[in-house]
């Protein structure tokens, strides 16, 4: 396992390099990197009454999923995992709200977006998912999510037939996410 994450660890800072991301804020731990990204597809409407349309600016939110398998290397329990993602993300969307509200393009920035296997809980966090429905989009997602999933969990023969395991996005307004984590400090 180790071996993995070593491996895994370089080819991060390669994606990372390559794909311009940057860190919400490292020194605080923050589980998230982000970029900027116009929405492309058809235009989404929140239950928040905000709607996106194409060309809308959005920033892209990326788990710092190598930082996470290193810190649950002990944890083999499935719920122990599973809450302690979720702790972490919470924890870490105030500190996505402040970067939100000093960015440069504030004003221009809608949302936030993100694709993931793991919806269970979301919407406590002010997530609403929603399917991809672009065929070619949802296969190249599932192509590289599932079996990065399978090969992060203890019990990876299991998780190896798990039918369910489809990505989504995750999105939440700019308007939802300062209101609710802006003013609030982190756990």
């Amino acid at each position: 396992m180790k071996t993995f994450i070593h491996m895994w660890s370089l080819v991060d800072k390669l994606y990372f390099c390559l794909s311009r991301l940057e860190y919400v804020n490292q020194s605080e731990r923050n589980i998230f990197r982000v970029k900027p990204l116009f929405f492309r597809g058809d235009a989404l409407s929140m239950s928040d009454g905000t709607s996106f349309r194409p060309n809308d600016l959005l920033l892209k939110i990326h788990l710092h999923n190598c930082s996470l398998l290193k810190e649950m290397m002990t944890i083999e329990n499935d719920v122990k995992r599973a809450l302690y993602v979720y702790n972490r993300v919470e924890n870490s969307l105030p500190g996505l709200a402040q970067f939100i509200a000093k960015h440069p393009q504030e004003k221009l920035i809608k949302g936030i977006i993100g694709i993931t296997l793991l919806t269970r809980g979301v919407k406590k966090l002010g997530f609403e998912v929603r399917e991809i429905n672009n065929p070619l989009y949802l296969q190249l997602k599932q192509a590289y999510l599932k079996p990065m999933f399978i090969l992060c969990h203890p019990n990876r023969k299991s998780m190896a037939k798990e039918k369910d395991l489809v990505p989504k996005f995750l999105i939440m307004s700019k308007e939802k996410l300062l209101e609710n984590y802006l003013s609030a400090p982190p756990k």
